[in-house]
């Protein structure tokens, strides 16, 4: 009589487990480092459309006032949105039969300052 030899194993070893478990970190490590980076990304983006939004808005409320109270200078503030701080700075220069109207978004900290500037230009009706 001869001894019955399996040709098949079934079930996985121990080291084909540790293997698919490192193939699996990696990736899931990898996959991690992707996220916190695009969540900075996403936040980034998300406070330069509401510098975007407080630059334009204030461009139309000066836009919207008569043409001879518009007064050369600059005019400074600071707005709070959503736990970001902007300060907002408006330059307007006169140029004769036009002004000329900057608005200048700063926000963030002392080591990654950001900055969006708008200008126009209005004249007389």
């Amino acid at each position: 009589m001869r001894p019955c030899v399996r040709k098949s194993k079934k079930g996985v070893s121990l080291v084909e487990v540790m293997i698919a478990v490192l193939i699996s970190s990696i990736f899931m490590l990898g996959g991690s480092f992707f996220f916190v980076a695009s969540t900075g990304q996403i936040n980034l983006r998300e406070q330069y459309r509401a510098a975007s939004r407080l630059a334009s808005q204030k461009l139309e409320e000066v836009k919207a006032v008569d043409y001879d109270t518009v007064t050369e200078g600059e005019v400074t503030d600071s707005v709070t949105l959503r736990s970001s701080s902007y300060n907002r700075s408006v330059v307007t220069k006169d140029l004769g039969s036009l002004k000329e109207i900057t608005v200048t978004i700063n926000w963030g900290s002392e080591d990654q300052q950001h900055n969006i500037n708008l200008t126009t230009f209005i004249a007389p009706q």
